[in-house]
């Protein structure tokens, strides 16, 4: 009894003690830059995780025990930890980084906040999660204005990127420059680098930003800046994932009895009765018949499914270790990564083993620096064969991959359409392989002989070589095997040397650039081919053993350039801010007399924030930098020997007889004219904008209007045959234009329960016009290099098409329309597509045909969401694009005589329509009914195939968890986290091909799930 009493009293004088040292907390949290409250600011204390948030005076009250520790955070201002008082005032300093943050814009840094370009900054850390071959990649949707396509191929290196739209007629002259520490390069970054080994991402996008690189920078620049040690740091990381991928069809497609069905159908709406068939046979309904393969064994036809015949689920595996260590006056870091990918197509893969090595160091009081990169790749792949994703619809389901002897099917008579066998063409090129080595990397030295004034030089080296083995045994169809063996080697060098004087006096602030810069490229090949090896063994297969069809060849170009650059940028009183480029380039590209050109650019900035008649807005503006720019960039990007004239040594078409007999002499053909009035291809870009950040930074926003003119396009038209040999000829010709808006808005905010959460938003809306094309193809369809669907006034790349309506549903349509029109296209029935009188003249021809767009996207968005509670990390990216799409699938799917091989299942229900029709009178289906006869050229080009292209895609969801600090210290661990992503969720989209993203027959764009960890030392 005793006890229990003396118990109750502890406790209760325990209860009394607790209570006495619990003290409420009454508060204000200032800033120290002005002493004006923080509104909103989050206090929380970890010890019980209460938490309270400021008032519109900056108070707050919180009850804590005596003496705890509070952390008080805001955005914009630094942490601050402070111990408990029943009375506090609280200084929070402001976080200079977001002022003072560095850009590389270019052969220098800028402040940020001193920006008068339009330029992009994208932190590795933003999108390290996303396990991917090439770094770019990573970055799709994420960059106004910057239009990134991929797809599922191995290694990303199907990646293309556009800034601001194309510049060009020439497809492969609208990609950007690359920049890499300084070294310049217009290949693969995904053959370059490993993403581990990326610090930031700069995209230079408007000329004010890019035309210090002048000719090169008509598409914008991505300047790629690699990590390195920082002052004090020691650190040794790791990171792994593991991701799975999964194949999703976007196309449904019929097996081998539903084809048969359709026939039957097909066949009675253009014929009325049944047909005969060696594959279905002839009675009122189908049944599948065995038919012989090429080499007479028998095949016993049965469903197949070619999609999933040759897709797979596969593996992806990264893996990197990083070390750094810096000092005072000096730091080194070294990475070594390896990515093995197998692709879900079968026997496809690509494995990159990548190391790099950087170093600086200083001396004489860091006025004398060394440093440099080195950077040294392997990779290897194997490709899909050539259009497999379109030949996988294409295949008629009753083909089997093997005959009844295990020989592959590779049988095209009986209707079966003539695509060879998939799965032998991935079997056969599985161990085709292609090989490649490159050296990447860069060496500078800088002096600082007056305080203030820095010179630089810097040499860059590419080194590419690469090796590609093509073998192709002996089939069904080609009774004769046949080897082709390719090597290039390719050498680039810059040498860049550069002055650059920083001065500030009072309120004045000046920086001075100049430069000078030699560049130059050597590309060379070979390659080998030929048949007959008498022996199919791996180590026989080389050019060597070929017996018949020998050929080899070589060749060789070169490509140099040699520039002047300087800029000025001012600052008053960091509200008042000017740069002036300018950059003379010479090409070896061009003629003698053309050679050169300069390409200058102006900007001008405001910020108008800190203008006294402001200072109302200051609770809640932060910052409003208002800008403009103007300037001119180039574009080179044409053949290395384009001016010259070209002839070629031909034995076929320039022999001659000399002295006589039936000996022949090769004689040169002239192949390509020269021009010597080819000029520069320049772009001119306009760009306003601001920059704006609100309600103590939680908010910003920039917008950016941009007009952008390309003119004297570089084009290599096709000629007519009256101007006979050597009509081929580089000119130019033709202007277009690109004009639009960007924005990018983020909301950053912590909550009192220690909830971090990120809303971020870009949207780019753009429109393309051709303005203006040569003469003599000024009103002609193609236009632009003559191949091209574009013409003056339309959008590059615009469809000509028969405008449609629908389709037929009754008889008394087609007979009023009949009566109504005079039909000379086409030929109108019930379940057929109906073509509209476009010009109003009562007769429907092939003038009916209008301009009706393209598939360039109007707007593209991303959405980021993110949130960090208690070490939990949680991420959502959306990306979307709103344009129309031509569905070329549906020449397949829906048009059952345009093509003997597989079909959509559609068709089944447009052929019980049109069953339903001979009952009802009315058809009313959407899809043409089924039929062999296309009597109403419904291949040719029309509304029909034009879709909403739009889609809105959960790109990625992650989900990570870091380990607290405390055990963190005492694992002697640096950073220690796991996560799980997955990509490629769900798409949200009308259009009804396989992928609105990647439009046309791309490698399929799988869906993965990745799981990852990432720690260090």
């Amino acid at each position: 009894m005793k006890r229990t009493i003396l118990s109750a009293i502890l406790l209760i004088l325990m209860a009394m003690i607790a209570q006495a040292q619990n003290i409420t907390v009454r508060g204000t949290v200032l800033s120290k830059t002005d002493d004006e409250p923080l509104i909103g600011a989050s206090v929380m204390c970890e010890e019980t995780n209460a938490g309270a948030t400021t008032d519109i005076d900056g108070n707050f009250t919180i009850p804590v025990p005596e003496g705890a520790l509070l952390k008080v955070s805001y955005v914009g201002f630094n942490d601050s930890e402070v111990r408990a008082t029943p009375e506090m005032k609280i200084y929070l300093t402001e976080n200079t980084e977001l002022l003072e943050e560095v850009v590389v814009v270019g052969y220098s840094s800028e402040r940020k906040a001193d920006l008068t370009g339009s330029v992009s900054v994208v932190k590795m850390k933003d999108v390290a999660d996303t396990p991917t071959g090439n770094v770019v990649q990573a970055l799709q949707g994420r960059v106004a204005g910057m239009n990134i396509t991929t797809d599922g191929t191995p290694g990303g290196l199907s990646t293309g990127t556009s800034i601001r739209g194309a510049s060009s007629f020439r497809g492969d002259a609208n990609g950007p420059l690359y920049v890499i520490d300084g070294v310049m390069t217009r290949e693969n970054p995904g053959t370059i680098l490993n993403g581990n080994d990326v610090e930031s991402i700069q995209v230079l996008k408007d000329a004010a930003s890019a035309s210090i690189y002048g000719a090169q920078a008509a598409n914008g620049v991505i300047i790629i800046t690699t990590r390195r040690a920082k002052k004090g740091e020691c650190r040794v990381t790791f990171d792994a994932t593991l991701t799975l991928q999964t194949y999703q069809s976007g196309l449904n497609m019929m097996n081998a009895d539903q084809w048969g069905e359709t026939y039957w159908s097909a066949y009675k709406y253009a014929y009325g009765t049944t047909p005969t068939s060696e594959l279905y046979g002839n009675g009122p309904t189908p049944k599948l018949q065995p038919y012989l393969n090429l080499n007479g064994v028998t095949v016993n036809p049965r469903h197949t499914s070619w999609e999933d015949e040759i897709h797979r689920a596969a593996l992806m595996q990264t893996y990197s270790i990083g070390l750094a260590k810096g000092a005072e006056n000096g730091s080194s870091s070294f990475s070594l990564s390896y990515l093995d990918h197998d692709g879900i197509i079968k026997g496809s893969d690509f494995q990159k083993a990548n190391t790099r090595f950087s170093s600086d160091y200083g001396f004489i009081n860091n006025r004398l620096k060394v440093g440099g990169n080195l950077t040294l790749n392997w990779w290897r792949q194997h490709n899909a064969p050539g259009g497999i994703e379109e030949n996988a619809i294409k295949m008629h389901p009753a083909r089997t991959v093997y005959d009844s002897e295990g020989n592959y099917n590779d049988q095209v008579a009986f209707g079966l359409n003539d695509t060879p066998n998939l799965v032998r063409l991935i079997n056969e090129e599985a161990s085709n392989k292609h090989e490649y080595w490159r050296v990447f990397g860069n060496a500078y030295l800088s002096v600082e002989p007056i305080k203030n004034l820095i010179l630089k030089t810097n040499f860059g080296l590419n080194y590419h070589n690469g090796s590609d083995k093509n073998f192709t045994p002996a089939n069904l169809r080609d009774k004769t095997n046949s080897l082709y063996q390719y090597s290039s080697k390719t050498v680039d060098w810059v040498w860049t040397n550069t002055a650059q004087y920083n001065i500030d006096f009072g309120k004045n602030s000046l920086m001075a650039l100049a430069g000078i810069e030699a560049k130059r490229n050597h590309f060379e090949d070979m390659f080998g081919e030929g048949k007959g090896l008498e022996i199919e063994d791996s180590n026989y297969l080389y050019l060597g053993n070929v017996t018949s069809n020998k050929n080899t060849g070589s060749g060789a170009s070169n490509y140099s350039m040699f520039s002047f650059f300087g800029k000025v940028n001012y600052s008053w009183d960091n509200k008042y801010l000017a740069s002036f480029t300018i950059r003379r380039d010479a090409s070896s590209r061009l003629s003698d007399s053309h050679n050169y050109d300069w390409f200058p650019s102006v900007s001008l900035g405001w910020r108008i924030s800190q203008e006294k008649f402001m200072e109302n807005t200051r609770n809640w503006l932060n910052d409003l930098k208002i800008r403009g720019a103007y300037g001119v960039n180039g574009n080179d990007l044409i053949a290395n020997d384009a001016f010259y004239a070209k002839y070629s040594m031909d034995l076929d078409r320039a022999a001659y007889a000399l002295g006589g007999g039936n000996t022949l002499s090769p004689g040169a053909l002239r192949y390509r004219t020269t021009n010597p009035d080819l000029t520069w291809e320049k772009t001119y870009q306009t760009n306003i904008g601001f920059d704006a950040s609100f309600l103590n930074n939680r908010l910003s926003l920039t917008f950016d209007y941009f007009h952008k003119k390309t003119n004297d396009m570089l084009v290599e038209k096709p000629y007519i045959a009256t101007i006979g040999e050597g009509g081929y000829c580089w000119y130019n010709g033709g202007s277009m234009v690109n004009k639009g808006v960007e924005v990018t808005a983020e909301w950053r905010q912590t909550l009192s329960n220690g909830l971090s959460y990120n809303i971020g938003l870009n949207v780019t809306a753009m429109k393309n016009r051709v303005t203006d094309l040569m003469d003599d193809i000024y009103y002609t369809w193609g236009g632009g290099n003559g191949i091209d669907k574009s013409i003056v006034g339309n959008a590059l790349g615009s469809w000509l098409v028969y405008k449609t309506d629908g389709v037929f549903r009754t008889q008394e349509e087609v007979d009023a329309y009949n009566a109504q029109y005079k039909v000379e296209f086409g030929r109108p029935g019930v379940g057929r597509v109906r073509y509209v009188d476009a010009n109003g003249d009562g007769v429907i021809n092939n003038r009916d045909r209008e301009w009706v767009g393209s598939d360039l996207p109007k707007a593209q968005f991303g959405l980021n969401i993110g949130a960090d509670w208690k070490g939990f990390d949680l991420n959502l990216f959306f990306n979307s694009i709103i344009r129309d799409a031509w569905n070329n699938s549906k020449f397949y799917t829906d048009f059952f005589p345009l093509w003997t091989g597989n079909h959509g299942t559609q068709l089944l229900d447009a052929a019980k329509a049109y069953e339903d029709y001979l009952r009802t009178g009315y058809y009313a289906s959407d899809v043409p009914a089924p039929t062999v006869d296309n009597s109403n050229s419904e291949n040719e080009g029309s509304q029909y195939y034009i879709e909403d292209g739009s889609f809105l895609r959960l790109k990625t969801l992650t989900v990570g968890y870091t380990l607290p600090r405390k055990i963190q210290d005492k694992l002697f661990l640096k950073n220690a986290r796991i996560y799980f992503q997955a990509q490629n969720l769900f798409t949200i989209t009308r259009y009804s091909g396989a992928d609105p993203e990647g439009l046309g027959y791309p490698y399929a764009l799988p869906r993965q799930y990745t799981f990852g960890i990432q720690f260090g030392f």
